[in-house]
């Protein structure tokens, strides 16, 4: 167990009674999900962090998510990069910010079903109303985000060109698993003997 735990009546759960399955994966297995949009909301870094100060053994990350906040994005990259423990990673829908989590891995993994997805970093700032100069400040900030977007996809091993990367996230560029593969994203399909490692 990594903490005490208790019940919605406040008193402690001990090892032999039921748990979560992300808490019973996380525990037994060194496996992390991240469901849904990537956000603030940090409780799969949080668990990375812990696992790795337990031991350096594999920690294995399932993401299935439409991507999100690219700041957390980011954060996730800085976190997997710091790390002692490899971080491999399986893909199951990746789209815009997760595919960063995903390339960041690794050993990276895809569903033979799975979609990855690109596009151009949405920029946070919407307000119609802003003066000139605010707007001038919004399309550097969304260059950066661009820019930190194509050099983190490079580093992940990518491979394609910066303006190559550049002419593909112009718009929603959507792939097969073989097709990220080939693109750099991740290595490998994931199949039945590799998973059943995992859940050793």
């Amino acid at each position: 167990m990594l903490y005490p735990r208790v019940n919605e009546k406040g008193k402690l759960v001990f090892e032999d009674q039921m748990v979560g399955a992300r808490e019973h994966l996380a525990k037994d297995h060194r496996i992390l999900t991240l469901s849904g949009a990537i956000s603030n909301e940090m409780e799969s870094i949080m668990l990375m962090m812990a696992l790795d100060s337990i031991s350096h053994e594999p920690i294995k990350f399932i993401i299935t998510s439409p991507g999100g906040d690219l700041d957390a994005a980011f954060l996730f990259y800085d976190t997997m990069r710091l790390l002692q423990s490899p971080i491999e990673t399986y893909g199951r829908y990746c789209a815009s910010a997760a595919v960063i989590p995903l390339a960041a891995g690794s050993k990276r993994y895809l569903s033979p079903h799975a979609k990855v997805m690109l596009h151009l970093p949405s920029t946070y700032f919407r307000d119609v109303s802003l003066e000139h100069k605010d707007l001038e400040i919004c399309q550097r900030e969304a260059q950066k985000y661009k820019q930190k977007t194509i050099d983190i996809l490079i580093e992940c091993g990518a491979s394609k060109s910066h303006d190559e990367i550049l002419a593909d996230i112009d718009h929603d560029f959507w792939m097969e698993p073989e097709e990220a593969i080939a693109y750099g994203l991740a290595d490998e399909i994931m199949t039945s003997d590799v998973f059943e490692r995992w859940v050793k």
